[in-house]
């Protein structure tokens, strides 16, 4: 493992893509289950180890296709340097080139196509291929914590119960904070919470959807939807944003969740390798 993180070029770019594929189509000339990513995060590590939550991107709005608009925005944020790219499994490069179909089956392409599909060569197949952290789990790193688990889900909660580093660094409000983390989406946040002298799994410290309503107020809200957790109901939240009629703060409100959801996910990959950087001395 070591050997892996002595070859990684700085800064280190962690992603992280939130997708669907819907049987109908919400925008015009689009075929059934056709590839939709609506939203990403993105995390840096510079040289001197310091994590800054760089970028985001999440289109919210009804009858938008925002796949061009995502990709545009995602060389945006990567194509300044040369640092290692990170992803945790194959999605990441699978949305990427069902996009890159779609710009070279469009009869009417956007003006930049050509500089679009470039790029997704160049991180998915070329020079900057993407690190997948899950080949490197399954690999190199084991914790019985995870019960034979390889998801980032898993895989998280038991390095941080694992390494005294991380819940020492992540332990204090320094995530968002002035002098600290830098982040686009949360305030002073404490990562490492303890309970029966357990670290708890960061994910259930998000916050709900609709956190600092009265019972009367959520009721004029769409059902059923009170956390985003996990991809499958990101994926469902911007759904219904598609489909559902709601007030513009509703849509404020799961447009928040969503984004503290997805930078999540990406500070999981930086926390990961933070973890592993402290084991091996990387």
């Amino acid at each position: 493992l070591k050997g892996e993180m002595q070859s990684w070029r700085f800064p280190l770019h962690f992603i992280d893509f939130e997708t669907a594929m819907v049987a109908i189509p919400f925008n015009k000339g689009r075929r059934p289950y056709e590839a939709i990513a609506f939203q990403f995060s993105h995390h840096i590590v510079d040289e001197r180890r310091n994590v800054s939550h760089e970028g985001q991107f999440i289109e919210p709005s009804p009858g938008v296709f925002p796949n061009y608009s995502f990709v545009r925005a995602l060389k945006g944020q990567l194509e300044n340097d040369k640092g290692t790219i990170f992803r945790y499994g194959t999605h990441e490069n699978t949305y990427l080139n069902l996009i890159m179909a779609q710009l070279q089956e469009d009869p009417q392409p956007p003006a930049d196509a050509n500089d679009l599909i470039s790029f997704i060569k160049g991180i998915t197949a070329g020079p900057r291929t993407m690190v997948d952290m899950l080949d490197l789990v399954k690999s190199y790193y084991y914790d019985p914590a995870t019960k034979g688990s390889n998801s980032i889900k898993a895989v998280l909660p038991a390095m941080l119960n694992a390494s005294s580093f991380l819940q020492e660094f992540y332990g204090k409000p320094i995530y968002g904070a002035k002098d600290g983390v830098k982040s686009l989406n949360f305030k002073d946040w404490t990562w490492v919470v303890k309970e029966g002298g357990r670290v708890r799994d960061p994910y259930s410290l998000l916050p709900k959807i609709f956190e600092g309503l009265d019972e009367e107020e959520i009721e004029g809200f769409l059902s059923g939807f009170d956390e985003i957790h996990e991809g499958g109901t990101a994926t469902m939240a911007w759904c219904r944003m598609q489909f559902s009629e709601m007030s513009d703060n509703e849509r404020k409100m799961i447009k928040e969740a969503l984004l503290k959801y997805c930078e999540l996910d990406t500070l999981a990959m930086v926390m990961i390798w933070q973890g592993w950087a402290d084991m091996v001395g990387a």
